[in-house]
């Protein structure tokens, strides 16, 4: 989507990130998922992107099927037991079994498009599709602000680690509860240079004359909408719209595993 104007690109990611929560049944959401990876893969993305999203991506969509799972009591029952002390029913389904599938893709649908969004687009892009569509220039700005923190944390992180380490900490040795005390002397340091440059950013921002309520912050060179972009995202609209009519009206032919539940 280069070249294309920031809003349009915003509202594009947040149609496709609406689909996979119009469909319940694995199915349907396997057919999404590959949808939207092949668009992604259309649009490129770089190695070190497809690693992170396959491990965040990839566990985050195991564990949430996994836990799922034994929790919904409808349909026909496999297995069933209770947790002790609680003694709260639990349960595993031919529904639940798909319900579990279900949300585990839909994760890894979520994923995947804000994964790609995130790492595509930089800050000053998401500010301006943000603008774009409403939002005033002074939340839009400090939003975008959280993003370009991400490197400036990264650094401090590698920084302190090295310095720690010189003094004599080893982070990788011992057992687990020794390594998390281990990472406080890491952590603890971090905080407050974070902090720090919290407060010296405001300072700046004080200094230029930065308000929250001041319609004259703007962006220069603000990007104009093409008819084309216009035109597609109102077919994305209307498709969307249609898909989530009928959802409510015929759920059996969409998808929909437990009516009433989202």
């Amino acid at each position: 989507m280069k070249h294309a104007h920031p809003s349009f690109v915003l509202l594009s990611f947040i149609l496709l990130g609406t689909l996979p929560f119009l469909f319940q049944d694995p199915r349907f959401l396997a057919v999404v998922l590959l949808i939207n990876a092949l668009l992604i893969a259309k649009l490129g993305w770089s190695r070190s992107m497809l690693k992170g999203y396959l491990l965040i991506g990839g566990i985050g969509a195991v564990f949430a099927a996994i836990t799922w799972l034994p929790f919904t009591s409808i349909g026909h029952p496999y297995w069933s037991s209770r947790i002790p002390l609680v003694n709260y029913p639990i349960q595993v389904t031919d529904v639940g079994v798909l319900w579990a599938l279900g949300m585990g893709l839909r994760l890894a649908n979520v994923a995947l498009l804000s994964m790609y969004y995130l790492f595509s687009t930089s800050p000053r892009e998401m500010a301006m599709g943000l603008k774009g569509i409403g939002v005033p220039f002074s939340v839009s700005y400090l939003l975008s602000l959280i993003f370009r923190f991400i490197p400036l944390v990264k650094h401090d992180l590698v920084t302190i680690r090295e310095a720690q380490m010189v003094r004599g900490l080893q982070l990788s040795e011992g057992s687990i509860p020794e390594r998390m005390r281990k990472y406080g002397f890491v952590l603890v340091p971090l905080i407050f240079s974070s902090l720090k440059r919290v407060q010296l950013i405001a300072n700046a921002l004080d200094a230029k004359g930065f308000r929250m309520r001041n319609r004259q912050h703007r962006f220069y060179r603000m990007p104009k909408w093409k008819s084309k972009e216009l035109v597609v995202l109102a077919c994305g609209f209307v498709v969307v719209a249609v898909l989530l009519y009928f959802a409510r009206i015929h759920p059996e032919h969409m998808g929909v595993l437990i009516p009433g539940r989202i």
